[in-house]
């Protein structure tokens, strides 16, 4: 059969259309301790286009995972056009028509289209040698027109704009001939007009008898392309629901389930009014004029889906991302920030997301670890730069004992502690250096429950004697454990406010996918 035939045509007589492509029956995947897929059943028809939804955690990826089996499920059954199926590898799940398209992007940006559409697939050859060069053009420019793109099958993928390398994922699935494609975070670094196109040819494929399952947090857009949605909460389905009854309270509920009882221990309402940071029109690559105050002893909760600007405001603040306008003032007076030392100059710390790249050096001691940003107070002599060990000694060890860190000895190699005690250190590096506005971003990511509790009390500590806190999380669930007062961004823009009693999972939510709270928006 003809490139072009296989591509035009839709599953086809060897499929039954009245059989789902993909099903999954009472899923469940367990990891040492914790049960990721609990009993998971769902299915994709052919044609549709299915959204899967949860919170961080939920079971999505896992999910994804054992379905094209770069994960074996410890129990359940995975059924491609009715018949079960064990992939050992990803290679067999395309090979069944089935391919994945993940939130960044594996494309090669030093290679051409054409190198990436057929990059892993046996090429065309001349008396079974040569590489037929004009036929591997041809057949690249043939899937482009099937997606809808119009672009030299020659040119690099590195200058493509993120949408067209999105349908080039996409076009590269097809090639390998997928009836299922996985759409894992696909519109997270498109622009709205983007977005719009992606959906145009992704209704145009599912009409052509292509399936998605269609991995978002973005519920405005679900609403928009989905026939179906199904929603994983704690592993398990918390409900699939038709585009028809489709309802947002319902499916936002779904999600979130009853909301928790993490408010105890919440440190009560900030009472002074003393301002210390004032952020007025802070606009960056993906944050238009945001603004806001920051008081002493607040910790103020920054939510959002991934791209909403959350993320990007902490780093503007911190000064790792260029600031293209706006101010940020300190104690009322503006301040310059065009790298990180002059925010921690001004006394603004961070505590980035990702420890392991970011935080942790590799190979160094807790002590060296701790006293990296504060050397400059152990150096005994000015220009020797001897350092004083014994003070450095002492001001790692009362970072241990404040910060609760557990490990044999301030020498011990950082790598070698749990991920609590390694974040602990972390955050307590900066106690050292008399910072008084911390910036914390996922400071509680993969930590056991137990380390989760004592960095809570740490931070609320750190807000009774003063500290200023913005805290941004991807667990929803955080904020009402730490945050009186939370800004919910969208689109790089804060979409709403709430405060008190109102700082709910449910509400943070409504408001980040576009919804509105008792008739206002926040």
């Amino acid at each position: 059969m003809a490139l072009s035939e296989t591509l035009t045509s839709s599953p086809g007589p060897a499929y039954d259309l009245a059989v789902p492509v993909l099903e999954v029956r009472g899923l469940t995947k367990e990891f040492p301790g914790t049960r990721a897929l609990d009993g998971v059943s769902l299915d994709v028809r052919h044609g549709e286009i299915h959204a899967l939804l949860g919170e961080n955690g939920a079971g999505k990826s896992t999910l994804i995972k054992c379905v094209v089996g770069a994960q074996r499920p410890t129990a359940g059954d995975i059924l491609v056009d009715g018949k079960a199926v064990e992939f050992s590898g990803p290679h067999e799940a395309v090979a069944a028509g089935i391919a994945v398209v993940h939130q960044h992007s594996n494309l090669i940006a030093s290679l051409t289209i054409e190198e990436n559409i057929w990059l892993g697939e046996p090429l065309p050859r001349i008396a079974g040698i040569l590489v037929d060069w004009r036929a591997v053009r041809t057949r690249a420019v043939e899937v482009m027109k099937y997606v809808g793109l119009d672009i030299p099958p020659d040119a690099s993928v590195g200058e493509l704009r993120p949408d067209q390398r999105a349908m080039i994922s996409i076009a590269k699935a097809i090639a390998s001939k997928a009836r299922l494609i996985i759409l894992d975070e696909p519109t997270t670094a498109l622009l709205p007009h983007e977005v719009d196109m992606l959906f145009g040819q992704m209704r145009r494929l599912s009409r052509e008898g292509h399936a998605f399952l269609y991995v978002s947090h973005r519920l405005t857009e679900v609403f928009d392309i989905a026939d179906r949605a199904t929603v994983l909460r704690d592993g398990r389905n918390a409900g699939t629901f038709e585009r028809a009854t489709m309802d947002r309270h319902a499916v936002i509920s779904a999600i979130v389930g009853s909301q928790k009882s993490l408010r105890k221990g919440r440190p009560a309402a900030v009472t002074t009014e003393r301002v210390v940071v004032t952020v007025d029109g802070l606009s960056g690559s993906r944050v238009d004029k945001v603004g806001f105050d920051l008081r002493q002893g607040e910790i103020l909760g920054i939510a959002g889906l991934p791209g909403s600007g959350a993320d990007e405001t902490i780093d503007l603040l911190f000064g790792r991302t260029h600031r293209s306008g706006g101010t940020i003032s300190v104690d009322g007076q503006p301040i310059r920030l065009r790298h990180p030392k002059d925010a921690i100059a001004a006394g603004i710390v961070l505590v980035p997301k990702d420890r392991l790249a970011e935080a942790i050096i590799h190979g160094y001691s807790v002590r060296e670890n701790i006293s990296l940003p504060s050397l400059a107070n152990y150096i005994r002599d000015p220009i020797l730069r001897f350092i004083n060990r014994g003070a450095e000694d002492r001001a790692a060890m009362d970072v241990v004992e404040r910060m609760r860190v557990r490990a044999r000895s301030i020498e011990t190699p950082i790598e070698s502690l749990s991920g609590g005690n390694q974040q602990k250190a972390v955050l307590g590096r900066w106690l050292t250096t008399g910072a008084r506005i911390f910036l914390l971003n996922s400071p509680t990511a993969a930590v056991d429950v137990g380390a989760k509790a004592e960095i809570y009390e740490l931070i609320r500590t750190l807000a009774s004697e003063g500290a200023a806190i913005i805290f941004t999380s991807a667990e929803v669930e955080e904020f009402p454990a730490l945050c009186e007062r939370v800004l919910i961004f969208s689109g790089g823009m804060i979409a709403g406010e709430l405060t008190g009693d109102s700082v709910t999972e449910a509400n943070i939510m409504t408001i980040a996918v576009g919804g509105t709270i008792g008739g206002h928006r926040d």
